[in-house]
């Protein structure tokens, strides 16, 4: 066996509180419970990949992303990590059917590889990455809670605010006002996670706009699959829609980039994978289709991966990558200095794969 052969894998559970139940439409999170999957070659380096396990959004389990990742290592074990492409096509072969292992197994593979070149992972996407600010998200709960949250981010010096909302109508206008009211002069984003019709999203878009609100963003507005709603929503405000859930395969993608039924895709690597991700990147970029880099709810480690694609790579406009700083406590060993207290990302400091390894 070569020294760069895979000589085992290891998967396992991590998890962690966060400062706050992360809640959307859709449903809740109290604690951060993914999948680390780990890549040891025969001469001692190791690359990490991390599964989001998002269940009510995605319907993957943790027991069941496991037991698929325990399979594809048996199935590279021995495997040079010069392979690498290889190993990325078996992994969208085997696990097609469960994207976050899929994301998981192909950021450690390329981790590992990247550790064996001596090259951070964004020289694989580019030649200079760029800084970066992610927005903070300000999820659902009372409008005292929303005012609270987001003028103690814009104190840290976050300056762009996703709000979620998609329960109450007017509920929902009071938290989007008093969390405008704490942030004057910052982007405000809305994200409805697939909770309204096109005329429920156009009425409340409309109902902002004669409250002063000038929304920045308007994100999945309709069902996943009302493309119809979509195109509505997109085509009668000059508020860039972007999809999310109805951007859930290359098909979806090309589907919506082709009609131009949104101005936007979201872009999430637990979605898509590394190569489908890239591919929507370039067919969106050659259509003039806007793009957001996105999470679900992930470590440093997951995040790490995502910045070195869409900062190495380019083209994209909006960076939705705040789930670390909703942590309470640390899983991730990475350069402190990438990952700046107002959300603000420099991967220029990472010498080699994705430069995060758990604590």
């Amino acid at each position: 066996m070569k020294e760069t052969a895979i000589r085992r894998v290891k998967v396992r559970k991590i998890s962690a509180p966060l400062i706050m139940p992360f809640t959307i439409s859709s449903g809740s999170h109290k604690n951060l419970e993914n999948v680390l999957i780990e890549v040891e070659l025969k001469n001692g380096i190791k690359g990490f990949g991390e599964a989001p396990i998002a269940a009510h959004i995605t319907g993957e389990k943790i027991e069941l992303t496991q037991k698929n990742l325990l399979s594809f290592g048996k199935k590279i074990s021995g495997f040079e990590i010069e392979n690498y492409w290889k190993l990325m096509i078996m992994a969208e072969e085997q696990l097609e059917k469960n994207r976050a292992a899929l994301f998981a197994a192909q950021t450690a593979v390329i981790d590992a590889f990247c550790k064996t070149v001596r090259i951070p992972m964004w020289k694989l996407y580019g030649s200079k990455p760029f800084k970066a600010q992610t927005d903070i998200t300000v999820v659902i709960g009372s409008a005292k809670d929303a005012f609270d949250f987001t003028l103690a981010m814009r104190r840290r010096g976050f300056k762009i605010f996703k709000i979620k909302v998609g329960t109450d109508f007017d509920a929902d206008i009071n938290r989007v006002m008093s969390a405008a009211k704490a942030a004057p002069g910052c982007e405000i984003y809305i994200d409805a996670n697939c909770a309204y019709s096109a005329r429920e999203a156009l009425s409340f878009i409309s109902e902002l706009k004669k409250r002063g609100i000038p929304l920045s963003l308007v994100e999945q507005p309709v069902k996943k699959d009302d493309y119809c709603g979509l195109a509505e929503v997109s085509a009668k405000t000059d508020i860039p829609v972007l999809a999310d859930e109805s951007a859930y395969g290359l098909e979806d993608a090309a589907r919506i980039i082709k009609g131009r039924l949104a101005t936007g895709i979201n872009i999430k690597l637990t979605k898509f994978g590394l190569l489908r991700a890239a591919e929507i990147r370039r067919l969106a970029l050659a259509c003039g289709v806007k793009l957001m880099i996105g999470q679900m709810m992930e470590s440093q480690l997951a995040t790490f991966a995502a910045l070195h694609f869409a900062l190495g790579s380019g083209g994209f406009d909006f960076l939705d990558l705040d789930t670390p700083y909703f942590l309470a406590k640390g899983l991730m060993k990475y350069p402190k200095k990438c990952a700046a207290s107002n959300g603000v990302y420099d991967i220029r400091p990472v010498k080699e794969g994705a430069g995060v390894q758990p604590a």
